[in-house]
């Protein structure tokens, strides 16, 4: 299972009018992987999970999710795919039971399959014993637990998770991390965006940086720090600049975390020497 390819990205291109937001990315992802996608705002994550998840369609290139084609099946590919936003995917005033029964009936899930899933998944995410209470009254860390629970009830193979413990406490993303853990032990496999260097040193087998919408690295940390990255074009046009700021010190400054982290040590190097062989077109 660790060998199939979750997820299969060739020459992705994402366009906005005269905003190219992604340019010609590429990535493999196997079973049981986890890859962090790193980058300023305006870099290309956004765009990427879009495309990866079918909400926005790429102008050029094609995805893959475990095996079947995104263009092809989508529908198929989104029962294999499950997402981790960073609003909550939830009813408030519904119960967390209510809303995983709801969203596993989204999913095609019914009667008593449907039934053991949810227990088993509000077992899993340890909110049995407050899953009748309304959402919204949970905490913060019970909510993004939850909102795990909904992503993960139809057992995808590919999570994509936006910045999954933004707001929370040590405690409480630890324990979110614990649960990926499982869920990546048993063949799952994610990219997760984070502004937290040392949970993306820490968690993820693999780191990919976005700049300008161009892959400019990925791998291991150890990859990373022999790697030379990939020249990015300056924009055609000047206003695009400001929106699509990605200057070392401005990417330094949303990553968080301890500082002199071996990650933070590698991508300003990667970074800065990026920025020094932009080219124009």
């Amino acid at each position: 299972m660790a060998d199939r390819f979750a997820l299969e990205v060739d020459d992705l291109h994402v366009r906005y009018g005269h905003l190219h937001a992604v340019c010609g990315l590429s990535l493999r992802l196997k079973r049981g992987e986890s890859l962090a996608l790193l980058g300023a705002n305006g870099s290309g994550k956004s765009s990427t999970l879009s495309a990866l998840c079918g909400l926005v369609q790429p102008d050029s290139g094609s995805i893959q999710i475990d095996g079947i084609s995104l263009t092809q099946n989508p529908g198929l590919c989104r029962s294999r795919l499950g997402v981790v936003p960073q609003d909550f995917a939830f009813y408030e005033e519904m119960s967390g039971r209510d809303n995983l029964m709801f969203v596993g009936r989204l999913y095609g899930l019914h009667g008593t399959r449907l039934r053991r899933k949810v227990r088993e998944v509000l077992d899993f995410v340890r909110l049995a014993d407050v899953a009748h209470r309304p959402a919204g009254t949970l905490s913060g860390g019970m909510q993004r637990r939850l909102n795990l629970a909904c992503s993960v009830l139809h057992d995808p193979v590919l999570l994509l998770l936006d910045e999954p413990t933004v707001g929370l406490d040590m405690n409480s993303r630890d324990a979110i991390y614990q649960l990926l853990e499982s869920l990546r032990d048993r063949g799952c496999a994610f990219i997760l965006t984070t502004h937290q260097l040392h949970e993306a040193e820490g968690f993820c087998d693999k780191v990919a940086v976005l700049r300008k919408g161009v892959l400019i690295a990925q791998g291991t940390l150890a990859e990373l720090a022999r790697q030379n990255p990939q020249p990015v074009k300056k924009p055609l046009h000047p206003e695009l600049e400001e929106s699509r700021v990605d200057s070392v010190h401005h990417f330094a400054h949303e990553l968080r975390g301890p500082q002199g982290t071996n990650l933070e040590s590698v991508l300003s190097r990667i970074l800065a020497e990026s920025n020094a062989r932009e080219v124009t077109p």
